[in-house]
């Protein structure tokens, strides 16, 4: 869903988000991620894109496999972290405006009139007298995140200064946190780990792809409670040079405990664009988001990289954990593998703009080379219009399971606070007029597993996605 805004007053950024933005004020349930989503960034001007006719964008992504790659090296010595940006305090006066100004962009801009079954004039009543109260601005942005809450679309979002930051810096590449170096997605079974870092903590503690966690300084891990608001992978996370005591359990060995030092660990690290040549000549890229500057650029180097080791029989692409980003992006990287065309539209209540594929950017080498995009229920805003694009426009043959159905895109305003509004603005349709929010882009084959379970080269959904490019491939 995708990125971000800085202006003062009432201006909506040019760049549109498509779907979720990544929620900064709590853990992620995996190391780094951006995502949700599809943030834009504001400007002066008017302008339509994932957020509503400020300026359309979606989120850019990762790096390509010539970047390299990031050392991550534990040690007991403590390494601080970027100090928070502190609150500045505001005016009585400045407060008012500020709320009143998002209420009426709510009121004037959202794409659903009813609120989603909220009295808007009641919310504006009833919050009114607490941020007249406000005595700080963290009292004063409780209040206004309360008010976009109402709306409770899973998309819309008021954030602070401080979160504006934080995600700025990470859609440079610039944001840090203290963790282990892994990516850990909750299952019933514990704390799976996913992808580990280079060089990272949890690989240079002995820890692999696949290894279960199943406690946390002695607490199970699927004792939710125990660990708070934050999470069990909350815990796992903590000041750099600090150490903590994980239960790591190899499949066909008995559980062993580790304890492992926490390190400074990039926000991108797990954001990159990656690229391998797979066997009998099928290319596989991976674009874990659209949230990532220039990413359509990362996209073009990596291709361009696999084609310069010969011929492709077929291109995987798999955006099955990417949750969104800049719209623009997302259309930029369709242009590397079909030149030019409409992938539909993106609608709301006082604008519309047809999402139109740049022309004359397309890959020399990829003209003919059959493409499959791998989906999953974790696909979602910009990534499932790139999916459904790429559909439409004939390109590409969808693999998995259908995506998320978050397609709602968000324009950004700015506030002479730092402050910002994401509000839902506009949603995506295809070119026939069919909406895909809640829906999400379906596959033309489905395979339904839980891919991530797999390593890469047995992973079920790809295997099929192999077979169908190597038989486009003998049929050309």
């Amino acid at each position: 869903m995708i990125r971000f805004v800085r202006r003062l007053c009432l201006v909506a950024f040019t760049l549109i988000l498509a779907g979720c933005v990544p929620d900064l004020r709590a853990p992620a349930a995996q190391a780094p991620s951006p995502v949700a989503v599809a943030v834009p960034s504001a400007t002066a001007q008017a302008a339509p894109s994932p957020l509503p006719r400020a300026t359309a964008t979606l989120v850019p992504t990762s790096t390509s496999t010539p970047s390299p790659e990031p050392t991550l090296t534990p040690s007991p010595t403590f390494e601080p972290l970027d100090p928070t940006p502190t609150l500045a305090p505001l005016a009585a006066e400045q407060q008012l405006a500020i709320f009143n100004e998002v209420w009426e962009t709510v009121r004037d801009r959202y794409l659903y009139e009813d609120f989603r079954g909220n009295d808007w004039d009641a919310v504006r009543a009833e919050l009114e007298p607490r941020v007249r109260a406000a005595t700080t601005p963290d009292e004063f942005y409780v209040v206004m995140r309360e008010m976009i809450e109402r709306l409770a679309d899973d998309h819309s979002r008021f954030e602070t200064p401080q979160d504006v930051a934080a995600q700025q810096a990470e859609f440079a590449g610039n944001r840090r946190y203290g963790g282990i170096g892994a990516t850990i997605r909750t299952v019933e079974e514990g704390g799976l780990v996913l992808n580990l870092a280079p060089n990272s903590p949890a690989a240079q503690a002995g820890i692999l792809p696949r290894d279960l966690i199943i406690a946390v300084n002695g607490i199970a891990f699927t004792d939710t409670e125990a660990f708070g608001p934050s999470g069990p992978v909350g815990m796992v996370r903590g000041d750099p040079g600090t150490t903590v005591l994980l239960t790591v359990r190899t499949a066909g060995e008995p559980d062993r405990e580790v304890e492992v030092f926490r390190a400074v660990i990039p926000y991108d690290v797990f954001n990159q664009v990656t690229v391998q040549r797979l066997a009998d000549g099928i290319g596989y890229i991976d674009i874990p988001s659209f949230y990532v500057d220039a990413l359509d650029t990362k996209v073009r180097e990596a291709v361009e990289g696999l084609l310069a080791e010969g011929d492709l029989q077929g291109l995987i692409i798999d955006v099955r954990g990417n949750s969104g980003g800049y719209v623009h992006l997302m259309r930029n990287t369709i242009a590397l593998f079909h030149d030019g065309g409409s992938i539909g539209s993106t609608s709301g209540r006082t604008e519309s703009t047809d999402q139109i594929i740049p022309t004359g950017q397309t890959i020399p080498g990829m003209a003919d080379v059959p493409i499959a995009v791998l989906i999953g229920d974790e696909s979602a805003s910009a990534a499932e219009m790139f999916a459904a694009g790429m559909q439409v426009l004939g390109r590409a043959t969808l693999v998995g399971l259908p995506s998320a159905g978050n397609t709602e895109n968000l324009f950004s305003y700015s506030y002479d606070d730092g402050s910002r509004l994401l509000l839902a603005q506009v949603a995506y349709k295809l070119p026939d007029g069919t909406l895909i929010e809640e829906r999400g882009a379906l596959p033309d084959r489905v395979v339904d597993v839980e891919w991530w379970r797999f390593d890469l080269q047995d992973d079920p959904q790809l295997l099929v996605a192999r077979d169908l490019l190597l038989e486009a491939a003998v049929s050309q």
